[in-house]
């Protein structure tokens, strides 16, 4: 983990789905800047930037980014946001709230990578995308959780409506819960304290590096999120690392949290067909994410990506090596049946 130049302004970027109470927060850090010099950046997905109307007063410069995502449309404009505060104003610290369908990676990525590595180009009239890399650098990535709403989210079967990738809410959650540096779980006293003990375990498996912060209203000290230097980008950019992590020898989850473990591995590859008729049936409803390879024997890899009630099965390219291809799940749930799931998969196994 490399060590930021001294020069070099933190960014510390808020995600969470919407309502999970980033605006909220953010305002709660906002009294507590004790005489910092902090710039905001607000994103919202449609038209009028509702959240930026609510954030409170600082005194430097809040900029509104709307009708877009600053993880894939609105990247180019991120940078140059972040460059005009950069050239204007003299800085301890930027804070920016993605909208609630913002990815994490792809936002922390615009400020550790060139514009050449992120494949950005400028719109027609724009100037050159500037190169941000030693000016700022990411502090935290903090990811804010409705406690109360995450599970009756996760288990939607639909997509998220106005998506252009067509995510489900499992999938989104997942993405924004793996990622983080801080997870704060606000709206405790609205959630059923089973909700909140499972929403626990998930944290301690899937991402057991994050610090998890408490939160009622949104309200915590500054000294918790800001100044932390918990981003790792090295570290971040491997997000199934949480699957590794499963692999080395501890105490077994299932002894150790209310959420328990299984991973299936085989060197034989699926049926498609069998798999798809197996699929059809449904996994086991206790299971609430699992994530792994599939080796349908046709050479290509397949990213299986479960969360919820949505599974997706993605092609991730070609096996470097057809003949060592494998297939390996991790599953994870409540009182996982290890034998009837090893089962379930074995019959869709080539003959």
């Amino acid at each position: 983990m490399s060590t930021p130049d001294s020069r070099s302004v933190p960014i510390t970027v808020l995600c969470g789905f919407l309502g999970a109470g980033k605006t909220t927060l953010l305002n709660h850090l906002l009294t507590q800047t004790n005489g910092q010099r902090v710039a905001v950046i607000v994103n919202e997905f449609g038209d009028v930037n509702i959240d930026a109307s609510l954030v409170v007063k600082t005194d430097e410069q809040t900029i509104e980014l709307s009708n877009g995502c600053i993880c894939c449309t609105l990247r180019g404009d991120l940078l140059h946001a972040v460059n005009d505060l950069l050239e204007t104003r003299d800085l301890d610290a930027i804070l920016i709230e993605s909208t609630g369908i913002g990815e994490p990676l792809p936002i922390a990525q615009s400020f550790c990578l060139t514009p050449e590595e992120l494949e950005i180009e400028p719109e027609e009239g724009q100037p050159a995308i500037p190169n941000l890399l030693g000016r700022v650098h990411v502090d935290a990535m903090i990811t804010v959780v409705d406690s109360a709403q995450f599970f009756p989210l996760w288990n939607l079967q639909d997509t998220i409506p106005g998506d252009d990738f067509e995510r489900g809410f499992g999938e989104l959650l997942a993405e924004q819960l793996e990622f983080a540096d801080i997870v704060v779980l606000n709206k405790l006293d609205l959630a059923a304290p089973d909700d909140v003990r499972q929403l626990r375990d998930l944290i301690r498996i899937t991402n057991p590096r994050a610090r998890v912060l408490d939160a009622t209203r949104g309200v915590l000290p500054a000294t918790d999120l800001l100044n932390t230097g918990l981003f790792d980008f090295d570290h971040s950019s491997q997000l199934d690392a949480w699957m590794a992590e499963l692999h080395k020898e501890h105490t077994p989850e299932s002894e150790t949290y209310g959420l328990g473990t299984h991973i299936f591995r085989s060197e034989r590859p699926f049926d498609p067909d069998r798999l798809n008729e197996a699929l059809t049936l449904g996994l086991p409803r206790n299971v609430i994410r699992s994530k792994g390879w599939v080796n349908l024997g046709n050479g290509v890899a397949t990213l299986w990506n479960h969360t919820g009630r949505q599974l997706a099965l993605e092609t991730a390219g070609e096996w470097l090596r057809p003949d060592e291809a494998f297939s390996e799940l991790v599953f994870i749930g409540h009182d996982l049946d290890p034998d009837a799931l090893d089962q379930l998969l074995s019959g869709a196994l080539s003959a």
